[in-house]
């Protein structure tokens, strides 16, 4: 896919906007042959200072298994449809690109294990804003050495 295919998708994703305030979100993951590997939910609150071009987002995902990941983002948009965001387990910083309904996060990062170990993955993450704005849906490819060995699958409700 290229973002550039989703120009006319409708209503227009705004990151800075669907990412500010309070959210939940559930999903799963399956493994490179098609297993569950685990199931999960997201807690979620981000804050837009228009004055800095910045969004604060902390994301704090609870598995099925005990653990958690909380990821810390700040994210700054570059330009009209370009992103940047740094966070503390990312290598460098992460890219994003919007077009449309969609939005397109690519970085690699350390994810923590059950067992307190950590795996370093590249993440090629799809997001798709839905009709009612309140709503949306991921997909995500995890990497290793170039080789795909997961997908994610995301849902995201905006709380009011």
């Amino acid at each position: 896919m290229r973002i550039a295919e989703f120009a006319d998708g409708k209503p227009q994703f705004a990151l800075e906007e669907f990412f500010s305030g309070r959210l939940k979100g559930w999903g799963l993951t399956l493994g490179r042959m098609g297993g569950l590997q685990n199931r999960f939910t997201i807690e979620a609150e981000g804050r837009w200072d228009a004055t800095a071009n910045t969004l604060v987002l902390k994301e704090t995902y609870a598995f099925d298994d005990g653990h958690h990941d909380i990821l810390a983002w700040t994210i700054i948009k570059r330009d009209e449809g370009t992103y940047e965001g740094r966070e503390s387990l990312v290598d460098g910083t992460a890219s994003g690109q919007q077009a449309g309904n969609t939005f397109r996060w690519q970085y690699s990062r350390e994810v923590p294990n059950a067992d307190g170990t950590k795996t370093k993955f590249g993440f090629d993450d799809w997001f798709f804003l839905h009709d009612d704005g309140l709503h949306m849906s991921a997909h995500a490819s995890l990497t290793k050495l170039g080789i795909e060995f997961a997908t994610l699958s995301v849902f995201y409700e905006r709380v009011t």
